[in-house]
């Protein structure tokens, strides 16, 4: 991955935290891999070529003026982007020489997104270091040059002299003699000259050292350190460790590290959502959703929900129809709710339930509404096959039998889908499958509610939400399991440009507490890249399921909304 020229790779599971972890002069990402393989599995850990260095862009001549700002510029920004990324909004530094004056220096800029702050022997130079590296520059490009050409005998003999390295980081280390841009090794910047930084931080810190003789801190620099009386920094010294503390002393290392990280780097909880008052009750009266046992879930549902019925004066006709898979059994009925007279508009209003659960006549109160909405609407609501009994793709089949069944029957009045959570992401995959057939150029309009269109749940709002309100990721887990049936079927869902440059204009409408918010947000980016008109809005205080609640304000708010996005007038949109 590369960001603003620096590239990066990312792994590891966000359990404790995020680590993003620095690099020495002449070293690269890869010479910190034993630290994501011994945190991985609680820690998302970015390692970073830093400027100039492994996979990352060389330097500009202007930059050369002065590399370690230039570093910091590039390297904070990569910082930045993955504290907002973890779920605290908050990330580890962590840093070996030159990546230790860096990460200090980040640290004492945006002391917000820092948890904490590991420093193993930072090139926080003195005078005198300072002095002495920069007039070795010359043999410190003519050491990368030796070690380019003669690469096999370099790691021979580094293997010799340490031989208490991670037995990864051998070939990384070499490897980044090859890499490192020559022009900024020739200026003999290593770190940073002057130690005050750490007189500014603000945030836990550890700084570890050892004692051989090219240690840059070593006990005379804890010393000088000890004096700073920060209580904000903690120091170590390893014995039997040259400068590359962690590579000489992996067992000791990571012991303390470890040790400091459980005490300073732990996440605390996270904020309570916004909740709007008059949904708060919604919350508590709303069953556990345990998708697992789907059957009592479809049991709680009817129920709850039995005594639905349509308001008055809306009349209700079942039709029959199959999804034209020709099996034996590929039949449901298709729910018409719709008021006396011509009908102005027809919809096609597909319920939710996770893919496993739900009932068109659940529905009916709602759709009762729309009728309204849409302008006195024929709503028509599939009762699709549900899963597992019938995983993907046939409700899918089933909500595309359906559109096709209204287009025929209707083909003279505007004809729209709407969808709400599973019923949004059954939406999508109908059209995905119909555009193949020409289907979509029948559909004026789409209206998704809270789309539930991601399996693999990776966005961060499943991260920060993962425990709802209402939907949380177990429960998204369990009800992907079902629907998808094998576990190597492709998704429903994949970021065509394609397929979405034939989707029709889309209103869609996210909640702010809910894991399924950011994969909405990112459907109608898909949309939008692709050309399509579409309409994104979050309404303060809802969760998932909270949009069209009855006799609220919140549902009141996103009738309006339809109506206003039904009468924007949208030129035609061409296709990919």
């Amino acid at each position: 991955m590369a960001n603003h020229g620096i590239s990066y790779s990312v792994s590891g599971r966000e359990v404790k935290g995020v680590i993003v972890a620095l690099h020495g002069v002449t070293d690269n990402a890869a010479s910190l891999s034993d630290i994501s393989q011994h945190w991985k599995d609680e820690w998302k850990i970015y390692l970073l070529d830093t400027l100039g260095h492994g996979l990352s862009r060389h330097f500009f001549d202007a930059e050369l003026a002065d590399p370690f700002k230039a570093i910091v510029a590039e390297i904070r920004s990569v910082v930045v982007e993955a504290a907002r990324q973890s779920t605290s909004r908050k990330v580890v530094l962590m840093g070996h020489s030159l990546g230790g004056a860096v990460a200090s220096v980040i640290a004492r800029d945006v002391p917000e997104i820092v948890q904490a702050l590991v420093l193993e022997d930072p090139a926080l130079l003195t005078d005198e270091q300072w002095e002495l590296y920069r007039n070795a520059a010359d043999g410190l490009v003519k050491r990368q040059e030796l070690v380019t050409e003669h690469v096999g005998e370099a790691i021979t003999e580094l293997m010799k002299v340490y031989t208490a390295w991670p037995a990864s980081e051998y070939g990384a280390w070499a490897q980044g003699k090859t890499q490192v841009d020559r022009r900024f090794a020739a200026t003999g910047v290593v770190g940073m000259r002057g130690r005050d930084v750490l007189k500014e931080l603000k945030v836990p810190t550890l700084l570890v050292t050892g004692d051989k003789d090219d240690v840059l801190f070593g006990k005379e620099g804890l010393s000088e350190l000890e004096n700073l009386g920060s209580s904000q920094i903690s120091s170590v010294l390893i014995s039997d460790a040259s400068h590359t503390v962690r590579r000489d002393q992996p067992e000791e290392f990571y012991r303390l590290v470890g040790s400091f990280l459980d005490r300073y780097a732990k996440s605390g909880p996270l904020p309570e959502p916004y909740i709007a008052l008059e949904l708060k009750d919604v919350i508590e009266a709303t069953p556990k959703q345990n998708t697992d046992d789907y059957l009592t879930m479809r049991q709680r549902g009817e129920e709850l929900l039995s005594d639905v019925s349509p308001a008055e004066g809306v009349e209700v006709d079942e039709v029959v129809l199959d999804s034209g898979e020709q099996t034996d059994n590929d039949s449901f009925v298709l729910r018409c709710l719709r008021r006396a007279g011509n009908p102005r508009s027809v919809v096609l209003s597909i319920h939710g339930g996770g893919y496993i659960a739900g009932a068109a006549r659940y529905d009916d109160a709602r759709n009762s509404e729309l009728i309204d909405v849409f302008d006195g609407a024929v709503v028509a609501s599939p009762d699709y096959r549900l899963a597992p009994e019938h995983p993907w793709p046939a409700a899918a089949l089933d909500c595309l039998s359906s559109l096709r069944y209204l287009a025929q029957t209707y083909p003279k009045i505007p004809l729209y889908v709407y969808g709400d959570s599973a019923g949004a992401g059954l939406a999508q995959q109908a059209l995905a499958l119909g555009a193949e057939q020409g289907m979509v150029a029948n559909v004026d309009r789409i209206v998704l509610l809270e789309p539930c269109l991601e399996p693999g749940m990776v966005t961060k709002s499943f991260d920060t939400y993962q425990d709802g309100p209402i939907w949380t990721r177990a429960a998204s887990t369990s009800a992907w399991r079902h629907y998808l049936g094998d576990p190597t079927t492709v998704p429903p869902y994949v970021p065509s440009r394609e397929v979405a440059a034939k989707m029709p204009p889309a209103l869609i409408v996210v909640n702010p507490a809910d894991p399924l918010r950011d994969e909405g947000v990112r459907f109608a980016q898909d949309l939008a890249d692709a050309g399509i008109p579409v309409e994104l809005h979050m309404f303060p205080g809802t969760f998932h399921g909270a949009l069209s609640v009855p006799n609220t304000v919140t549902w009141t708010r996103v009738k309006e909304t339809i109506r206003s996005f039904l009468a924007t007038p949208i030129s035609s949109h061409s296709s990919l």
